[in-house]
């Protein structure tokens, strides 16, 4: 809901990744240039011939006129007056993966001025580092040469989109993402064009994920970088994880499932119908469909209290090229959990970490105060008092309200007894002109006994 008048807050589950695996969700740099400037991975200036001078034309980041948030890209002569043979230009180097399944670049430009295109044309390129070009994917121009107002609108995808040029092709390479508005020929008329949404995505052959966290996340096998999930237990437990297997490819595949469990554990993977051991074969995937296991991680019951890592990895049994890994990770505590928060009456019993452990969604306009009630129960395994911490999402203020007190950074309680609660509430605010949409915030809580008793929601 960018652009809108309402802002959606919610504290919920929401898993983030904790290692560095390759994250397919962009590639490109602050391509809404919602920073306010190009940053470090934008190059831009402006040239006449081989004379480079940032003041021959516009480039700069502005409030004028975005597609979509509250800043876009401006190149051209809007506010620089033209001269003849000039050109403004900006780019972003970009290093495409190998073996992808595809990788598909996108973007939104909108022209504005009063020239055609033998004078002033908008050019989008692919080209090498060394600035040769490669590959022309876009050249945008009006029709008529006069002092007549144009406007092209935000070309979309109904009309001359660029949205979802196929640059796989480049896989293993780096490229450069090259604009310009040029001004060509006279002094007379002048053009300039806004540019928006910036972003090259790929995508792998297989992406696995695990309690639904790790999607378009890749790992190489025996590194569990492409997806990540926690979960509790006692020591002789039996802890499961939901792990889901997405053929991102284009033609049906099948992949065999291994497992790297801590020494001594036993793993297991219940495929719907019937409990199987690894290696494990799937069923024939289509192309964009997900098949859903459950793996069973069982605790040895003469387990040390600590955390375990579980590496499952995914490989297609057509091409050994194309595979992910995921990483489970187990805690086992020396009793009971001990720590269990719930939101707004959702959560009892559900304990989890990066908000796994209970959800609300509440959604209110700019510049109010959203409240959210928070139980922390102490669910057993001795008295303890607990540290309370919450990171605000970006553009909203947070604030945790306890005993009387309000708290805007990390703090402890006081001591809890075995069943006993503490009621605690969040406030959430979101000032304009933050973007509409999600503002996720998660509170998670921690025993001072124990590290390993701890929930969040």
């Amino acid at each position: 809901m960018s652009k809108k008048r309402i802002a959606l807050i919610c504290l919920c589950f929401f898993l983030t990744l904790e290692s560095t695996g390759s994250l397919a969700g962009e590639l490109i740099v602050n391509g809404g240039f919602e920073t306010g400037s190009f940053g470090s991975s934008w190059v831009h200036g402006a040239f006449r011939r081989n004379n480079f001078n940032p003041n021959f034309a516009d480039h700069a980041v502005l409030l004028d006129l975005p597609y979509s948030g509250s800043y876009s890209a401006l190149l051209g002569f809007k506010y620089t007056p033209q001269v003849r043979r000039t050109h403004a230009f900006l780019y972003q180097d970009v290093a495409i993966p190998a073996n992808v399944s595809r990788a598909d670049l996108n973007f939104k430009i909108r022209m504005q001025g009063y020239d055609n295109w033998f004078y002033d044309p908008f050019v989008v390129d692919i080209r090498d580092t060394g600035n040769n070009v490669l590959e022309n994917i876009i050249t945008l121009s009006f029709t008529e040469w006069n002092d007549k107002f144009k406007d092209s609108g935000w070309i979309s995808d109904d009309d001359q989109s660029p949205e979802g040029f196929d640059v796989s092709g480049y896989a293993a390479q780096t490229i450069r993402i090259y604009f310009d508005q040029a001004n060509l020929y006279d002094d007379l008329y002048e053009t300039w064009t806004y540019v928006d949404e910036v972003s090259l995505v790929y995508k792998m052959w297989v992406d696995l994920t695990a309690d639904g966290n790790g999607d378009d996340v890749f790992g190489n096998p025996g590194t569990g970088l492409g997806a990540y999930s926690a979960e509790s237990g006692v020591a002789g437990d039996t802890l499961r994880y939901v792990l889901g297997v997405e053929n991102e490819g284009t033609a049906a595949d099948t992949y065999q499932l291994s497992v790297t469990p801590p020494g001594g554990w036993t793993v297991l993977l219940d495929d719907g119908a019937s409990v199987q051991a690894f290696p494990y074969t799937t069923a024939m995937i289509t192309p964009g469909a997900t098949a859903t296991y459950t793996v069973l991680v069982v605790t040895p019951g003469a387990a040390a209290g600590g955390s375990y890592n579980t590496i499952i990895d995914a490989v297609s049994t057509t091409q050994g090229s194309r595979f992910d890994s995921a990483r489970l990770q187990s805690d086992v505590v020396a009793a009971c959990y001990g720590t269990d928060l719930v939101v707004e009456g959702n959560g009892y019993g559900v304990v989890g970490g990066d908000g796994g452990g209970g959800f609300a969604l509440k959604p209110a306009p700019w510049d109010s105060t959203l409240s959210f009630d928070v139980e922390l129960i102490n669910s057993g395994g001795g008295p303890t008092a607990y540290t309370v911490s919450f990171t605000p999402p970006a553009g909203a203020a947070v604030s945790v309200w306890y005993g009387g007190s309000q708290y805007i950074v990390p703090f402890t309680t006081a001591v809890i007894n075995d069943g006993a609660s503490a009621s605690l509430r969040l406030d959430v605010t979101v000032a304009s002109p933050n973007p509409g949409g999600d503002y996720e915030t998660i509170v998670a809580a921690e025993a001072a006994a124990d590290s390993l008793k701890k929930d969040s929601v």
